[in-house]
């Protein structure tokens, strides 16, 4: 087997897009489906529209009102108070009016207290069935319906629906309110009363008057304590640098200072003994002018005055002073300062020592009261939010009061009746009306049905469907109609065994033939015709092709038959001149077919003539024939020699492989497809195959298809 890399055609060359034809065969194919489910839901309306009475239908309707119960703000001051969401009160009185307990009381009023528990239930079921409660967020409205037979039934219905729904209202509403009211009233009195005591314990326990008032006179008090405070860190910072100064400046202060000094006699001695110094030194400079300093005159002269020096210091030593001495009264003013400033020193110290433990105790009060202060404000705060609980409560327990007068007469409720309940005198829906929902019904339905028979639905009705599904060219689509061709339709009636009037020549098979031709450019060609299956009506597509081809060739058309079982030949038995005859095909040649070579019947095949055509069909001797590849590429090659067209029926793809094994050899593939038969899968799976197997697949066959639109519609396309 050859497996080929030929590149496949693109898919979008092949698509075909849907048609309104495409729709309209799908429809009439599934005409009969949908004209028996169209008639079985009008009849089935129509029944109901007779058989089953339309009931009326009794109505009323409330309009709530924010009002009395639900007008919680009760602001004295008029302002407006917290409003309800958009049908919230609508929402509430439609739950009272669907409660099963407020239907119960309905049924009971009706019929009696000495009715049985189950025909209650069965009343109240059924009145819950009948009732519908419609509301209207936007308009605060409620819609009550009812349905029956009895128009009156129906009213009467509603009216004591109304009557109980009012007095369980109230009911609801009222029932234990004020007491309960009163009863949180007192509960919130009491608390208020022990937070009230609470609070007077804990201002006795700390000594709170004022706190506010002690608070400020706290921080008043420190404030000037820490004020006094420094002033007397200045005064003593002061006094202690006077101190250090005054101690600095009079370190040397003695308490006794000299008098007076007498050394006269002393002082003249010195001032003789300095005076013959000096004369010395003159007559010693007057010598050293004149003589030379070593000269015994110059050295005599420094002797002396070296003597003289000596005798002046001795003298110093020696002399005697006189002096006095007395009390220094600045001593005793600079003690007297020392002292002052001293004390003044150590008051200064202690007044701190005291004023830093003032403070301390100023600040650690301050502390105390600023947390008794926050505990305090907290138990006011309690006692205030009780207080004010206290006076909600009691103001609640006066508008319940009211309240409970106001709901308990139907009157003065916020729910107003603005529709009451009448007798209605026409019915709710009429039978044409039905009639008419049936019809719309009928078509739905009808059109559902047909939609997913057709998705279920995986054969081919047209050659577009079949072009779209395998991405192939629709090469012949015979259109039969009960074994007789329609007027004006396109395509040959085909069928196996049925009489069928043929069609021109040169328009039946005509597009087939062209892409045969058009396969090769050999001058011999071999036309490989496969099908799935025995019964998709390949037969009279090769009959038919090769009636066509006659007129393209003027050697005989040669048939090779591989499928033919040993005792039972598709194209049937010789008639009694030994020629195989040709059903729903007339003669179109007197000339006898070309008899074969030689070098064929070598190969074990008997060849037997057509009547009427030009036509030989061939099949094995033996009835097999030969499996290896290489005798049949034989066998085709010794054929092309004495034939133009070689029309090979391979056997059904689901009885033997020798067609697809053998498509290869081939210069063209025709699948055949039954319409109504071939299902998708099938053949897209024995397209696969060929081309898997290196066949080079040309187009389809479409066989046994039926036209489904009508003549008057389907001249329109």
């Amino acid at each position: 087997m050859v497996i080929t890399t030929r590149t496949r055609p693109e898919r979008k060359t092949a698509v075909v897009e849907l048609t309104i034809r495409d729709y309209l065969n799908t429809f009439f194919y599934y005409r009969k489906v949908a004209i028996s489910v169209f008639l079985s839901v009008v009849l089935l309306g129509m029944a109901v529209a007779v058989m089953v009475p339309m009931p009326y239908r009794a109505q009323a309707t409330l309009l709530v009102l924010l009002a009395g119960y639900y007008d919680q703000s009760n602001n004295p001051n008029g302002s407006a108070g917290l409003q309800p969401m958009i049908g919230q009160l609508d929402s509430v009185e439609a739950q009272i009016l669907s409660s099963p307990e407020l239907h119960r009381d309905v049924i009971i009023a009706k019929l009696g207290p000495n009715a049985s528990e189950r025909e209650i239930d069965n009343q109240v079921q059924d009145f819950e069935r009948h009732l519908h409660i419609e509301q209207n967020d936007a308009a605060n409205t409620i819609q009550l319906t009812y349905y029956d037979a009895d128009p009156k039934v129906a009213a009467d219905a509603l009216s004591r629906l109304l009557d109980k729904y009012f007095r369980r209202r109230a009911t609801i509403f009222t029932s234990g309110r004020v007491d309960f009211l009163n009863s949180q009233r007192d509960d919130v009195k009491a608390q208020l009363d022990k937070a009230n005591a609470d609070l007077l314990a804990f201002q006795k326990t700390h000594g709170i008057v004022d706190i506010d008032d002690q608070i400020s006179r706290s921080v008043l008090l420190e404030s000037q304590l820490v004020q006094h405070k420094l002033e007397n860190d200045s005064k003593l910072a002061q006094d202690r640098g006077e101190l250090r100064s005054m101690q600095a400046s009079s370190r040397g202060v003695k308490a006794t200072i000299p008098i007076f000094t007498d050394d006269s006699e002393a002082a003249h001695a010195l001032d003789t003994m300095q005076l013959s110094l000096m004369q010395l030194q003159t007559r010693r400079a007057d010598f050293a002018s004149r003589y030379m300093a070593n000269s015994p005159f110059v050295q005599q002269l420094d002797q002396q005055v070296t003597d003289m020096r000596a005798s002046i210091e001795k003298q110093k030593q020696q002399l005697a002073t006189a002096t006095r001495y007395g009390h220094n009264d600045y001593y005793d003013v600079v003690q007297g300062k020392l002292s002052s400033l001293n004390a003044s020193i150590a008051g200064e110290t202690a007044l701190a020592q005291t004023l830093d433990e003032q403070i301390r105790n100023a600040r650690t009060r301050l502390k105390n009261l600023s947390d008794v202060s926050s505990q305090m404000r907290q138990l006011q705060a309690d006692r205030d939010i009780l207080a004010d609980s206290f006076k909600e409560r009691s103001r609640q327990v006066e508008l319940a009061r009211i309240q409970q007068g106001q709901v308990s007469q139907v009157d003065s409720t916020n729910v107003r009746v603005i529709q009451a309940p009448f007798p209605p005198s026409e019915r709710n829906v009429s039978g044409s009306v039905i009639v008419s929902a049936s019809v719309a019904a009928g078509l739905l339905i009808s059109a559902l049905v047909v939609l997913v028979l057709a998705s279920l639905r995986e054969t081919f009705l047209s050659p577009e469907q079949v072009e779209r599904s395998l991405l192939l060219p629709v090469l012949a689509a015979p259109l039969s109609l009960g074994g007789v061709r329609r007027p004006g339709a396109s395509g040959m009636a085909a069928s196996d065994t049925g009489s069928v009037a043929p069609r021109p020549a040169h328009l039946a098979y005509g597009r087939m033939i062209a892409s045969i031709n058009a396969s090769t450019d050999a001058p011999a060609k071999v036309v490989m015709a496969l099908s799935f299956s025995q019964n998709d009506g390949l037969l009279p597509v090769i009959r038919g092709l090769a009636v066509e081809l006659e007129h393209r060739s003027a050697k005989p058309i040669l048939i090779l038959d591989m499928a033919s079982a040993p005792n039972a030949p598709l194209y049937g038995p010789l008639n009694a001149q030994g020629l195989l005859p040709w059903p729903g095909h007339g003669g179109v040649h007197d000339r006898t077919a070309a008899l074969p070579p030689d070098t064929v019947h070598a190969n074990d095949l008997v060849f037997e003539r057509v009547e009427g055509h030009n036509i030989v069909v061939a099949r094995p001797r033996s009835g097999v024939f030969a499996s290896s590849w290489q005798q049949t590429s034989s066998v085709f090659e010794a054929l092309r020699k004495s034939h133009d067209y070689i029309v090979v029926h391979a056997p059904p793809a689901s009885q033997s492989f020798a067609g697809i094994e053998n498509a290869a050899l081939a210069d063209a593939t025709i699948l055949a497809v039954r319409a109504e038969a071939t299902r998708k899968p099938i053949a897209l799976t024995l397209k696969t195959q060929v081309q898997d197997a290196g066949g080079r697949l040309i187009g389809i066959a479409l066989t046994h298809r039926r036209g489904y639109i009508p003549d008057f519609i389907y001249r329109f396309f």
